[in-house]
């Protein structure tokens, strides 16, 4: 027994590699372990929003089929609010926003 001391004693860079080493196994267990950990919540999580999603998924066809069935005044109304202006002045600002240089280009001035 006294002579493996001495050995280790006289040897200390063997036992800093040593040392090194089983410091590393016990690391790399530990990072495969959680990472089967975080695999193992991530399934449960799947399985959850899953579950949770089914009962989900009947409302939004519910929703797609009562907008077939909206009335084509309704429809129509819509589609005017989506329409530009019919007074040409309002027109012409409008468009001279759109097709005009950039605000970049057009900077505010100094008082």
């Amino acid at each position: 027994m006294m002579v493996l001391i001495e050995w280790l004693l006289d040897n200390i860079f063997v036992v800093f590699i040593l040392g090194a080493f089983i410091s590393w196994i016990g690391k790399r267990i530990k990072t495969v372990e959680e990472t089967v950990e975080r695999k193992q919540q991530q399934e449960q999580k799947t399985t959850v929003i899953a579950t949770e999603m089914e009962p989900k998924m009947t409302h939004p066809i519910k929703k797609a089929q009562e907008r077939m069935t909206v009335s084509q005044p309704a429809e129509e109304q819509h589609k005017k609010t989506k329409q530009l202006p019919t007074h040409p002045l309002v027109q012409g600002v409008i468009f001279s926003e759109v097709l005009g240089p950039p605000r970049a280009k057009r900077p505010y001035g100094r008082k």
